[in-house]
């Protein structure tokens, strides 16, 4: 790759950097926060874990989730978020010129990664729902297929691959899957017990969607030992601090939390729904944490509608952000009822305006 070509790919050019306004539906991070026994257990933080360096491994983290999804420890690999680690796969995994397949709409970060390490991307086409077609990805593999990667619930439509098909692809090829699980909290089923079986499964977890800990930076990957060896070779010395690891193990155990992030998730879900179809809008069905959503026809593009909300200080994510939506979409991520519905204030304001002036 020329220098040319890495001045143009940067992850800072993601949705993720764009600026967050007053009224904020951009990025898919908990409203609920965190659980409160996270909060608490930062009174137990000692000096030690300020002036030590971090367990390298996370292990103690490793065992919680060894336990947790009775997988081994040593299949565990943590690092300093889910994104570190879809970063060092193509590192790890890729030569120039190897081909990765990824589905032409989904988290873009993918297409980042495999880019700066000079992989080819290879766009697998939607279904006309705006499924991941696992029919298609199977006929575009070749000898210099080395990763598929997979997003499941998908960002940013939201929709699942049942998990039957997931571990009959996987099986079916001897190609490294990735699967990104970083919803998986709203829905689908995880794979990770099965990644126990089939040696090319990668599942990928964060604590930063359902958990509530994006600042804190934290995820994981469940990967054949060879793997995780890999990762280790090539990722940070001390990639997660003490105190990150130590609240992630607090979050885990916090069921109650989860069950009530998950009921309100499905609420504001359904009541933004709602109310976005009734103002013209159509909104795929989502088991995520996120809406994708066609704009009202009225508006010119999807550029057009987020300038006007934007000027209103709402940020939500334009479309155009994702490869195979064209510019009729945008993606909401739903918020506490307040915060909802002042998004649907602002677009009372303005489709008023438009009616107005036509």
């Amino acid at each position: 790759m020329n220098n040319t070509t890495q001045t143009q790919v940067s992850f800072r050019k993601l949705y993720a950097f764009g600026e967050k306004l007053p009224i904020d539906l951009s990025l898919s991070e908990n409203p609920l926060g965190c659980s409160p026994k996270v909060i608490m257990a930062l009174k137990d933080v000692s000096p030690k874990d300020f002036f030590d360096y971090p367990d390298p491994d996370s292990q103690d983290l490793k065992n919680t989730l060894s336990k947790m999804f009775q997988i081994n420890s040593e299949d565990i690999f943590v690092a300093n978020g889910s994104e570190a680690i879809i970063k060092l796969l193509p590192q790890a995994i890729l030569k120039p010129n190897d081909e990765v397949i990824i589905p032409k709409l989904t988290f873009p970060m993918f297409e980042k990664a495999v880019q700066l390490v000079g992989g080819k991307v290879v766009f697998s086409e939607m279904t006309a729902d705006f499924d991941i077609n696992l029919a298609d990805i199977r006929k575009r593999i070749t000898k210099n297929t080395k990763l598929i990667f997979l997003c499941n619930p998908n960002n940013p439509t939201g929709k699942i691959i049942p998990k039957d098909k997931i571990l009959e692809f996987a099986r079916s090829i001897n190609i490294l899957v990735v699967v990104d699980e970083a919803n998986i909290e709203f829905g689908g089923d995880t794979v990770i017990r099965e990644s126990q079986d089939i040696n090319n499964l990668i599942v990928l977890r964060t604590f930063s969607k359902g958990f509530g800990l994006a600042g804190l930076r934290i995820g994981f990957c469940v990967a054949k030992p060879s793997v995780v060896e890999r990762l280790k070779q090539i990722g940070q010395p001390f990639p997660v601090s003490s105190i990150a690891q130590k609240l992630a193990i607090t979050a885990l155990k916090d069921k109650k939390f989860m069950s009530k992030t998950k009921r309100f998730m499905k609420q504001e879900k359904e009541f933004l729904t709602r109310e976005l179809e009734n103002r013209g809008f159509k909104v795929i069905k989502s088991e995520a944490n996120n809406l994708l959503v066609k704009i009202n026809p009225i508006f010119e593009s999807s550029t057009d509608f987020v300038r006007r909300l934007n000027s209103r200080g709402v940020s939500v994510v334009d479309g155009i952000n994702f490869d195979g939506v064209g510019i009729k979409f945008v993606r909401i991520s739903p918020r506490l009822r307040d915060t909802n519905i002042q998004l649907l204030k602002a677009i009372d304001e303005i489709l008023v305006l438009l009616k107005e002036r036509a």
